[in-house]
């Protein structure tokens, strides 16, 4: 069969077209890049890549913060301290600008000590902007020098301490159901390890915690009274889940350094209470360090609080809050 012999005009044509599909479709390619380009451009990757941050760091910015404040940062200059804050364990979404705010004001501070201090509202004067607690939280809730008590608040279940465990007259000492229980718990536990654990202070009235105040006050000033115990309603005595243990021959001079200390810091968590005012923790707690100040806040929080080194308050701002 002859070959089909194409007349010159028509090669021509086919030429034509194809040369046409191919650039139309070149044109096409470059138009859809452009446009792609374009769009991307408008993206809060592109724009933030311009800043100088890298992919990874952009993702993290998309992931924890929202389109409002990447359009803060886009107005701002490439600053680590941005990623450095929101990759904080404790990092709490609500306070971002406040941590900004406080670093920008507090610079020799580290990372850690911004996001702890906002958490814990010590970045504002002692007193000074206060809350009632929720007490709706039982043992979780959180009494200190921003939250507090009302004056007329007594606790549930409040039962006497048994002078086997307590020092002061019969009756004098009481506490929570709740914590009492736990604290039985844990004077087995540590009779059995060779100890025996009194609670010196339990649960105090308001009018009770008042008296104790007045009398650092009254002798030797406000700052000092301040360090050392809760003005009238921000005391954890009146919550009824703070106790003040000792153990048998020792004191508040002794008893840091006793066999009996060490067994409470490493197991009294397993029982549901902490050490709430630990050594070198004075700027979150308000406080100055309590070797024998334990508060009962369950065994899932102190269990927390103990493996991760940090404060109640700390553990509020972040958890319970």
């Amino acid at each position: 069969m002859p070959k089909l012999k194409l007349k010159p005009i028509v090669k021509k044509i086919i030429a034509i077209i194809l040369v046409v599909i191919i650039l139309g479709s070149i044109g096409i390619y470059s138009y859809v890049k452009i446009k792609k380009q374009k769009e991307y451009e408008t993206t809060y990757d592109y724009k933030l890549t311009t800043l100088g941050y890298d992919d990874n760091t952009i993702k993290i910015f998309k992931e924890k913060l929202q389109n409002k404040d990447l359009d803060y940062l886009l107005k701002q200059e490439k600053n680590d301290i941005y990623l450095n804050i929101i990759s904080d364990k404790y990092f709490i979404y609500n306070d971002f600008y406040e941590y900004l705010d406080y670093y920008a004001e507090n610079q020799d501070k580290t990372i850690r000590e911004i996001v702890e201090r906002v958490n814990t509202n010590t970045d504002k004067p002692y007193y000074e902007e206060t809350n009632p607690t929720d007490t709706s939280k039982k043992e979780l809730m959180l009494v200190n020098k921003y939250y507090y008590l009302d004056s007329s608040y007594e606790p549930e279940n409040i039962v006497t301490i048994p002078q086997t465990y307590a020092y002061g007259d019969l009756g004098s000492q009481k506490v929570n159901e709740t914590t009492y229980n736990a604290f039985l718990n844990l004077w087995n536990a540590s009779h059995e390890a060779g100890f025996y654990l009194m609670v010196n202070s339990s649960y105090r009235t308001h009018e009770k915690q008042e008296a104790v105040y007045n009398e650092y006050k009254n002798s030797q000033g406000t700052n000092y009274a301040d360090s050392i115990a809760a003005r009238p309603g921000f005391s954890e005595h009146q919550t009824g889940y703070s106790l003040d243990i000792f153990e048998k021959g020792h004191s508040s001079k002794t008893f840091e350094g006793s066999e009996s200390y060490n067994w409470l810091i490493a197991n009294a968590h397993k029982y549901g209470f902490i050490l709430r005012y630990p050594k070198d923790k004075e700027e979150v707690t308000g406080y100055a360090f309590e070797s024998w100040h334990f508060r009962y806040v369950g065994v899932e929080a102190a269990t927390y609080i103990h493996d991760n080194n940090i404060t109640f308050d700390e553990y509020y701002a972040y958890f319970v809050k």
